[in-house]
């Protein structure tokens, strides 16, 4: 049967690797070149001079090609996999750094091996599973992080074929030892160089994509989350508290509104700053948070006032949960020096599917709740 010259094969590797190159910078530079497109830049030129090196064998010096070649694909692969690794959120350098100084252990070791004389095969063995093993870091750091998407899960499971790849590589060449050919013309090196291709392409192909999704996340959670606190914002609160009042109405099961206000805080802005401000109701929206159910509803309404939608809530269920968010709060306030004591009020209103089945009106009683908790002093629950 035909079979596909390894050497032209590696040199599609370093020209597809170049050209991905050229256009990541096109595209950096007409898109705004973020840090991790930075990183993942500078991970594709380190492959592809490595590539460049390993491929001009003869024309460079061998000692010169095997070690530096080697050397700058290791840490190109490295940084790759970092940037895939941390897709969603940019890398602090110190991470960086130790993620390059990781792989360039293994490029001393691996010019130390060479050194030392170690055939071919065995040097084939190490960089095959050096690319095996950042395959599976790789896939490990999409697939179980706690907010894998599908994408994420099927690129995970592209890395961990790829990694099953090169492991067959590795054995492969460690079984020849010294009889090892890079470019021999046969089938399993053949394959061998198409793995290292398909890696290439899915590499990069995967991060591009990647990074589409998550800035498609972002804009979907910027039209749906309140910019400092996180939680919903009064259109997406409606909008599904609307949604699920139905079904609640539908199985006639209680739902209770509460609406909260941190109290005087006003005067915490004029004393503190805004900043602080906004720290505060940061702090209250976390601790909150930690408290609420999954199927509860917490949005920012405007202000420094929130809303909760809590089905399956009668009002001494809604009684028994204000208390625990007032108690976190005082516990938290307490044991932050970064922001000033505060307390809130809770307004709640419970709805009874036979009596009341209309949102507005619901959230009309728990405000009207509230007001009458600040005129009582403030700092306490009343419910309508």
């Amino acid at each position: 049967m035909p079979i596909l010259d390894t050497y032209t094969i590696y040199f599609l590797i370093f020209m597809g690797n170049l050209v991905m190159c050229l256009m990541l910078l096109i595209f950096a530079k007409t898109t705004g070149f973020e840090v991790l497109m930075r990183y993942y830049t500078y991970a594709k030129l380190l492959q592809t001079s490595g590539a460049g090196v390993l491929l001009f064998r003869g024309i460079v010096p061998v000692d010169f090609s095997v070690i530096v070649g080697n050397g700058l694909v290791f840490l190109g692969i490295a940084l790759e996999v970092c940037c895939i690794v941390h897709i969603d959120r940019v890398p602090l350098k110190s991470v960086v750094k130790r993620w390059l100084q990781v792989a360039a252990g293994l490029a001393v070791g691996f010019a130390l091996l060479y050194l030392a004389g170690a055939n071919i095969g065995i040097r084939a063995f190490i960089s095959a599973m050096s690319i095996a093993v950042y395959s599976l870091v790789a896939a490990a750091g999409l697939f179980f992080r706690s907010n894998s998407t599908n994408l994420r899960r099927v690129v995970a499971l592209f890395f961990l074929i790829l990694a099953a790849c090169q492991v067959v590589r590795a054995l492969y060449a460690f079984s020849l030892g010294p009889n090892h050919a890079p470019f021999s013309l046969s089938l399993s090196q053949m394959f061998a160089f198409i793995s290292i291709y398909l890696h290439m392409l899915i590499s990069t192909m995967s991060f591009l994509l990647m990074s589409r999704e998550v800035i498609d996340i972002r804009l979907q959670e910027a039209a749906t989350k309140d910019f400092l606190t996180g939680i919903y914002n009064r259109a997406q609160f409606m909008q599904m508290s609307e949604k699920l009042l139905s079904l609640m109405i539908r199985q006639q099961r209680p739902v209770t509104v509460f609406m909260i206000d941190c109290d005087n805080f006003k005067a915490i802005n004029d004393t503190y700053g805004h900043a602080v401000g906004d720290s505060v109701l940061v702090n209250f929206s976390q601790d909150t948070q930690a408290i609420l159910r999954k199927e509860d509803l917490f949005g920012r309404y405007g202000g420094e006032e929130f809303i909760i939608f809590s089905p399956n809530t009668t009002d001494s269920d809604a009684l028994i949960m204000g208390k625990k968010i007032q108690s976190a709060i005082l516990l938290s306030a307490a044991g932050d020096l970064t922001i000033p004591k505060y307390t809130i009020s809770i307004g709640t209103a419970t709805m009874i599917p036979e009596a009341l089945a209309d949102m507005e009106k619901l959230i009309k009683r728990a405000d009207q709740a509230l007001l009458q908790a600040k005129r009582n002093g403030r700092n306490q629950i009343v419910q309508f």
